[in-house]
């Protein structure tokens, strides 16, 4: 997947944005952030570098890891936050359970069951056997001299009433076994997809908080700019007043600070919205005060080789578990789809109680046992379509699941690149900020003494400008290429128990 990454400082205009436009112009990917450093980024004194001094360990962030100092890195804690909030995973856990619950009800069909049903009636017409045997009846009773047979039998079919208690236990159904397997193949399915949930959301939830690092960063840079663009402005009107300038570097100096106040201004309004963003995303509320990364909460250590993360993929990527998954249930589909050829066999097992009026007493008792074969011998072809239909899905989703295993390789490969050419690009971001500075300190000094024109100030103080917020975009960038390559590569260990 690739994405674009948005300047967090918006697209003023002025000296001190074409620089960082230029640069951002080539960036790509879910984020080009990383993480700020805690000092003030434009001080012409020394910074540690990046991860020294309390950075990540070498290795595979898990879930829950913590600092030297003892505490939940941020990015973890988010994850953590957006597992456990995330409205989306709920939606996934919730049809997790459905299908869950339609594999317990596939496999209770193969189970006993035991059904009481009762009826009472009242029937207008209709068969009376009694009316015929009632009157061969009073002729025996007149032939013997005695009411020996009763005369008043009421013996309408059906009778009144039937209370029926039966018992019913397949003993031979195909298809039976074969949902089965379907409804279980769903349910791992939809398991795959909850747990692709989880790892993409903890993805996003991390993308954020870097997303929200880098517009704090640029924020941090400008705003730490501007008391050194109104000094230039209050100096250069008081040379003006001397009669040393003319007026246009007045008015210069006047325009590259009302840029930069817009800018700023900008600036921040990414970067609240980068926190609303992130807030929502984790089940904060939308105004929660969010800190930003520190350089030691930096996912430091050698990345993996290509080749360890392709296996890992293979081996962790839920998206591959889900075609698997889907896989499986399409061929139980084209089974069960078969088992319509086959007969099914059951035994059956009736109690019940007739008459015409709702007594107990063994005159009214019936019961029957009943061994059940059905067999669908000619539907007009709809079984051998159905079986058809079935075969044909089976074999889509198989080369859906070829497709899915090259475009997860894909990822993880440009993922792998992606992340080794940001770190390899850390060193030169450094070595230009040095430089910038350097050249900045030196051009200061001459312009304190005299020596050089307020075009050459300004032009140092971008460049210096320009080098700091290319240091904190490459930052954030190789922080956000890591992650991505956690994602792809299924390096991080997931509760998925939840």
């Amino acid at each position: 997947m690739i994405r674009t990454f948005t300047c967090p400082w918006g697209p003023s205009p002025g000296w001190l944005l074409l620089p960082a436009l230029l640069l951002l112009a080539g960036l790509a990917g879910p984020g080009a952030a990383q993480l700020i450093p805690q000092e003030n980024p434009i001080r012409i004194d020394e910074r540690p570098s990046p991860g020294r001094g309390g950075g990540a360990e070498p290795g595979v962030p898990t879930t829950g890891a913590t600092t030297r100092t003892g505490r939940m890195r941020p990015l973890d804690q988010a994850v953590e936050e957006v597992l456990r909030n995330s409205t989306r995973l709920g939606q996934e856990r919730l049809l997790e359970e459905r299908t869950a619950a339609a594999a317990r009800e596939a496999e209770g069909r193969s189970l006993p069951t035991l059904t009481l049903d009762s009826r009472y009636s009242r029937q207008n017409g209709g068969f009376d056997l009694g009316e015929a045997v009632n009157p061969a009846y009073q002729a025996l009773n007149q032939i013997l001299g005695e009411a020996r047979f009763p005369t008043g039998l009421d013996l309408s079919l059906p009778f009144r009433h039937e209370t029926r208690l039966r018992l019913v236990q397949p003993l031979f159904n195909p298809l039976i076994g074969a949902a089965r397997s379907a409804a279980q193949g769903e349910h791992e399915v939809q398991g795959a997809r909850r747990r692709s949930e989880e790892r993409r959301l903890a993805a996003e939830a991390q993308m954020a908080l870097i997303q929200f690092s880098t517009a704090f960063g640029a924020a941090e840079i400008l705003n730490a700019t501007l008391p050194l663009l109104e000094e230039n402005e209050r100096v250069s009107r008081r040379r003006l007043d001397e009669g040393l300038v003319t007026p246009d570097v007045v008015l210069r100096a006047e325009a590259e600070r009302s840029g930069l106040q817009q800018a700023l201004a900008e600036a921040r309004e990414r970067q609240d919205a980068a926190a609303r963003a992130f807030n929502r995303l984790v089940g904060r509320p939308l105004e929660a005060p969010l800190e930003p990364l520190g350089e030691e909460d930096l996912p430091s250590g050698p990345l993996p080789s290509r080749e360890a993360a392709e296996a890992g993929a293979r081996a962790g990527r839920e998206e591959l578990a889900a075609a698997v998954a889907g896989v499986t249930a399409a061929e139980a589909g084209v089974r069960a789809a078969g088992a319509a050829f086959l007969p099914s066999v059951a035994i059956a097992l009736d109690y019940s109680l007739q008459g015409q009026e709702l007594r107990l007493d063994r005159d009214a008792e019936a019961w029957t046992a009943s061994v059940v074969v059905s067999w669908n011998l000619f539907n007009g072809g709809q079984d051998r379509a159905r079986v058809q239909g079935a075969r044909s899905d089976a074999a889509r989703l198989r080369l859906q699941q070829e497709e899915v295993e090259d475009l997860i390789l894909l990822d993880v490969r440009q993922a792998h690149q992606a992340a080794v050419v940001a770190a390899a690009a850390r060193g030169p971001a450094e070595a230009r900020v040095g430089a910038a500075r350097r050249a900045f300190e030196l051009v200061r000094r001459r312009y304190d003494e005299g020596l050089a024109t307020p075009l050459e100030f300004i032009d140092a103080r971008t460049a210096l400008t320009g080098a700091e917020l290319n240091r904190v975009i490459t930052l954030h960038n190789e922080a956000a290429r890591r992650v991505e390559l956690e994602r792809a590569a299924a390096l991080r260990s997931l509760p998925h128990g939840r």
